[in-house]
């Protein structure tokens, strides 16, 4: 099955703001960092890529990576939405103080797959393309918002990659 695209500035549902409002509640936050994120490939690859957490708030789909350090292959669900064939992923770690494990293993191995599609990792330096890309992010997602005021707090920079298909 195809990786779905994801319009950052698709129209949701009465039903997917609410969801969207509950995630990005602490109990919410919770739920999604700790058991979806962790339950997420799984429920993916049950159901044949058709059932995932994502599907009532943020898109997601399963990264495949190499580990920076390990150099072993290292599962991952990450949200993420399309700018033209490209997709972009944001490593906000929701909100944490450190960047996730999967953005030092892209950035040491930018080869990966998403969503069984594969990609070529880089990450986006320019500050006017981070910039638009991080608006979209935000109207994909309002909790990227979120996410940018807890790491301004603590001094980290969300980086944001871009995955273009190989």
């Amino acid at each position: 099955m195809p990786l779905p695209f994801v319009d950052p500035e698709r129209h949701t549902s009465a039903f997917n703001r609410v969801m969207t409002k509950f995630v990005r509640s602490g109990p919410g936050k919770f739920l999604a960092q700790h058991i979806a994120a962790r339950t997420d490939p799984w429920l993916m690859r049950m159901s044949g890529g058709k059932v995932s957490w994502g599907m009532f708030a943020v898109p997601s789909a399963t990264l495949v990576s190499t580990g920076a350090k390990s150099g072993q292959r290292r599962t991952a669900q990450i949200s993420y939405f399309h700018d033209g064939d490209d997709v972009i992923a944001v490593a906000s770690n929701f909100g944490g103080d450190k960047h996730p494990g999967w953005y030092h293993n892209l950035v040491a191995h930018p080869e990966c797959e998403l969503g069984g599609e594969r990609f070529l990792a880089t990450e986006v330096t320019n500050p006017d393309e981070y910039a638009r890309l991080y608006a979209l992010a935000e109207r994909s997602y309002p909790g990227y918002g979120d996410y940018r005021a807890a790491t301004e707090a603590v001094g980290r920079h969300i980086p944001v990659l871009r995955l273009s298909p190989r």
